[in-house]
């Protein structure tokens, strides 16, 4: 179970990499600026990890439980496959922990995408603040559209308003977590004019609302959110030992175990991203009962898929 957990772990990894890689090239992003976001893909990766690896390393070993024929020696004896299965509790309690925390810390970032983004922004101000000498550097804030210039004075924030043709300067910027709403200290713009005039404004502090942010914020709450994904992960893990102890007659290999294993979580991302996104901002209390789908949902693929394999198997040997 740990290997399985470590290999997701690895690919998920590559695949964070993958999208961090034009940052990490550009020469005006420093490793520092890039960090927050970086934090929130290793979040994505470990959930992914331990929900998809965990399932499919019980899979693996019940599998091989099953090959070896120790599962046919404990069925003689009379324990069932809920007394099998038991066996597993102390590992189900880690698993769970685990998952609670690490869905937690999603779900928080998920419910307030722009802490990410607001982190960016500091973190960039931060590493040009830091520029030591008469060196002058440009720092890029990924998301936002901006770029800090860096000089022997306070650093600047420079880049073009959402709303509008305006372009700015400040001396520092926050994000509102939902996205909608940036709020800019001793802010100069340049407005464009008719007649290729412009007008020059200079305010203590600005905020541009309303805002078309461009990622949706997730209106379920963090522990709500962990409590779906370990109540999907915990019970996919559940049905799949117990689905192929039920199947202790027949050979089932370990690329099809891994397979029972895998579909479960892959329902259960699918099935949340797609439900919370549609959860209304607005009072969402009566709305989160349809999070019930996502571990419903999860036991059903593989239920589903263990009962399409079975049946195959049968169409087989009757034709053999």
């Amino acid at each position: 179970m740990c290997v399985a957990t470590v290999l997701v772990l690895i690919a998920a990894l590559i695949g964070a990499g993958v999208r961090l890689l034009p940052w990490v090239l550009d020469p005006t992003l420093t490793n520092g600026t890039l960090a927050p976001f970086a934090k929130s893909l290793l979040a994505v990766a470990v959930e992914a990890a331990i929900l998809t690896g965990w399932p499919v390393g019980w899979a693996f070993a019940v599998q091989r439980l099953v090959e070896r024929g120790e599962a046919r020696v404990l069925a003689s004896l009379g324990e069932s496959p809920l007394r099998t299965m038991a066996r597993l509790v102390p590992q189900a309690m880690l698993f769970v922990l685990l998952l609670a925390m690490t869905s937690l810390v999603l779900g928080r970032d998920a419910r307030a995408p722009g802490r990410v983004v607001d982190a960016l922004v500091q973190q960039g101000r931060s590493d040009c603040a830091s520029t030591s000498g008469n060196q002058k550097v440009a720092r890029a804030v990924p998301f936002v559209s901006a770029t800090w210039l860096c000089s022997t004075d306070s650093p600047r924030l420079v880049g073009r308003a959402p709303l509008g043709h305006v372009v700015f300067n400040a001396a520092n910027a926050h994000v509102s977590d939902d996205l909608r709403r940036i709020d800019l200290d001793d802010a100069r713009l340049l407005l464009g004019a008719p007649e290729g005039a412009a007008v020059r404004v200079h305010v203590g502090s600005l905020s541009l609302s309303g805002m078309a942010p461009w990622t949706r914020a997730s209106s379920v709450p963090p522990f709500v959110r962990a409590l779906v994904v370990t109540t999907s992960g915990l019970g996919t893990s559940c049905a799949v030992v117990l689905a192929l102890l039920r199947l202790r007659r027949r050979r089932i290999g370990s690329v099809v175990a891994v397979g029972f294993g895998a579909i479960g979580p892959l329902a259960a991302l699918g099935v949340l991203r797609a439900l919370e996104l549609r959860v209304p901002d607005v009072t969402p209390g009566p709305w989160l009962s349809v999070l019930v789908l996502v571990p419903v949902a999860a036991v059903s693929a593989v239920l589903a898929t263990v009962a399409l394999v079975a049946s195959l198997r049968r169409k087989r040997q009757r034709r053999a």
